[in-house]
């Protein structure tokens, strides 16, 4: 790779910096939350009108694009190989949740450097970095012996039906950057189970409602019981920091935590877990609720799914992680959804087999949402070597290893795919100092991008997309 190259994408992305946070802007105005039971086929109108777009802007800008029936978006630079290198991003976002305080979700705006607003870090940045990436290769005549072709999905928050239907359908490419997680990036990805503990009791009259979280990948920060008024539980003995409130249904409560990927739990803190836990500890609770929420205190006990047996840690990818994330209330009984990234020697199916042991043990009945099955690339091969190098080059940091990812991204999906990132932090990139704690995130209220490593970011994809071109 001819370092000419490399200089003159670098100073295209600087050209057009202002036209990379523009179309950023653009893009996070619309809220594309994928709904599965949407009217508008396969996953609501958001997600299409996003889609829509993103083709739109492919076709204005001089790409060949094509409409995958709404599953997948494409948009190919055909330089007249038969071989393609793939840039894969989704364009559907988490809801946007409560608690934003720089600006509402889908107001995106630049504050001190950084673009605030749902999707401008997971992972809208991605296909905008794919696409000019793609725009410099073309407008600077930089020869390159494949296609390159953004991919954009739009269910990757929801159970990636989009991907599932696109391997059926079509052919992927020969080999497919997918810009939604960390520099270097992870050559293989823990396996996913995902999964509802349903009990089979109801809780007592003493319960009204019951509710927390948005979606399976996000620990929520807070967590509601309703209580009927004339309740025995003693409620007032909890401590000051839960919010008690009488209205016209009952006793409201809400415990407070702190919201995270559920691919990194112990980086907050589950607010169903410090509801759980200060309900059982009051008197007056009866038996069979004790019983039953005892389980779900059980189950989020620990990060890593020790009460269910699921628990486990290899050398080749690291430690299992597994959080009940939302809880919901349905004629008195009460449903956990559960998120569980596995190492990748282990297999979903004993994670199952675990699951219902236990479950049935506490009166509780189990749906399996998702299982997919952990994957890793060869670390010492060709490809990743060469990831690793041009890494290594760019940042002078040799000791950051590629490893195997925990987030759950479009990788597992494809074969030969590679999850890596668009957005690049070093020590000199600040975090907004007015930002609370459990904020700025993915999928945390106030969800930003740095605008400085974002530039960076797009300039290191770029020459990892053009090093792996030289070798495929």
């Amino acid at each position: 790779m001819e370092k000419q190259y490399i200089e003159q994408i670098a100073k295209y992305i600087d050209d057009n910096r202002d036209n990379i946070v523009n179309d950023l802007i653009k893009v996070c105005r619309i809220e594309s939350v994928s709904v599965d039971d949407s009217d508008v086929k396969p996953f609501g109108p958001g997600c299409r009108n996003v889609l829509d777009y993103m083709l739109e802007k492919g076709k204005e800008e001089g790409f060949e694009t094509k409409n995958h029936e709404y599953y997948v978006g494409s948009i190919t630079y055909n330089s007249g190989s038969e071989k393609r290198i793939g840039v894969l991003a989704h364009l559907d976002v988490v809801p946007a949740g409560e608690d934003w305080t720089v600006t509402k979700p889908y107001e995106p705006i630049v504050k001190d450097g950084f673009l605030f607003g749902r999707g401008t870090g997971d992972d809208k940045s991605g296909a905008i970095a794919g696409l000019y990436i793609m725009k410099a290769v073309r407008d600077l005549q930089i020869p390159v012996r494949n296609n390159i072709e953004v991919l954009l999905g739009t269910s990757e928050e929801t159970g990636m039906e989009d991907m599932a239907y696109y391997r059926t359908h079509y052919k992927a490419p020969e080999f497919t950057f997918v810009p939604d997680a960390g520099f270097p990036g992870a050559a293989g990805e823990f396996g996913r189970l995902r999964y509802e503990l349903r009990s089979r009791k109801a809780l007592s009259d003493d319960f009204v409602d019951a509710y927390a979280g948005s979606a399976f990948n996000i620990i929520p920060n807070k967590a509601t019981v309703v209580l009927k008024k004339d309740t025995a539980i003693h409620y007032k003995d909890l401590p000051e920091d839960f919010d008690v409130e009488e209205t016209d249904k009952g006793i409201r409560i809400t415990a407070h935590g702190v919201t995270c990927h559920a691919a990194r739990p112990e980086k907050g803190n589950n607010a169903i877990r410090v509801l759980t836990n200060a309900l059982l500890k009051l008197n007056g609770l009866k038996d069979e609720d004790k019983k039953i929420l005892s389980f779900i205190d059980n189950v989020n006990n620990d990060y890593y799914g020790s009460f269910l047996g699921i628990d486990n840690i290899d050398e080749v990818s690291g430690q299992t992680v597994s959080s009940g994330s939302v809880l919901q209330f349905n004629e008195g009984k009460i449903t956990l959804l559960n998120d569980c990234r596995y190492c990748v020697t282990d297999n979903g199916d004993r994670l199952e087999e675990n699951v219902r042991t236990k479950a049935n043990e506490w009166d509780y009945d189990v749906n399996i949402v998702e299982k997919t099955y952990g994957y890793h690339l060869d670390v010492n091969g060709p490809i990743i070597s060469t990831i690793k190098k041009v890494y290594e080059d760019f940042s002078g940091d040799k000791e950051t290893q590629i490893l195997i990812g925990k987030g759950g991204t479009y990788a597992g999906t494809l074969p030969n795919a590679f999850a890596t990132g668009c957005i690049y932090n070093d020590a000199s990139d600040a975090r907004p100092d007015y930002l609370p704690e459990g904020h700025g995130g993915a999928h945390q209220p106030d969800e930003y991008v740095n605008i400085d490593s974002y530039m960076k970011g797009i300039k290191l994809l770029a020459e990892m997309m053009l090093a792996v071109d030289e070798i495929l």
